[in-house]
């Protein structure tokens, strides 16, 4: 938990540190928002997301990759909830601030969904790299869409809110 919100913390000035001027417009948010539209592209892609991780799953299972798909579950589970829900609604927000308010910005949807699946590399898990790769592409395809963080923020957040509860009721 602390070494997330470290990462998190360091993430979160090195965007600081790199622009000037009107930070939160330089890093995908927008003065206008229409929050029916966001919100409306939003739930596609949250549902999109659900799709990809239930596809790369089953896929994963057919392979025979049943202790890999285990291990992210086996090491959310030992968090106690509360620390997971915190590290899960900052992590949300700081990740689309970061890779795709600022990393894509400064590189591309690839690069940006690379490294925003390397980042989660600390799970020990093939399937949670490639997993996190296609949801940071489709979590970087809402972002150009949309022109701003706030879609991918919500479909991020809620996302994660959905897969930690099944992971907590099963």
């Amino acid at each position: 938990m602390l070494s997330s919100l470290i990462l998190y913390a360091i993430m979160l000035t090195l965007v600081l540190i790199a622009k000037k001027g009107d930070l939160l417009t330089k890093l995908g948010f927008k003065k206008n928002i229409e929050i029916g539209r966001e919100s409306t592209i939003s739930l596609a892609y949250l549902l999109l997301l659900l799709i990809i991780s239930i596809t790369i799953g089953l896929i994963a299972a057919q392979l025979g990759m049943h202790s890999d798909i285990e291990k992210v579950p086996s090491i959310i589970k030992n968090i106690p909830l509360r620390e997971v829900l915190a590290i899960l609604l900052i992590g949300s927000f700081i990740e689309e601030v970061f890779f795709r308010g600022y990393l894509q910005k400064k590189t591309n949807i690839w690069v940006a969904s690379f490294i925003f699946s390397f980042f989660h590399i600390v799970y020990g898990s093939v399937i949670q790299l490639i997993g996190t790769f296609f949801l940071g592409l489709a979590l970087g395809h809402e972002y150009e869409k949309t022109k701003g963080v706030y879609a991918p923020i919500l479909t991020h957040t809620a996302y994660n809110l959905i897969v930690v509860t099944i992971m907590f009721t099963i």
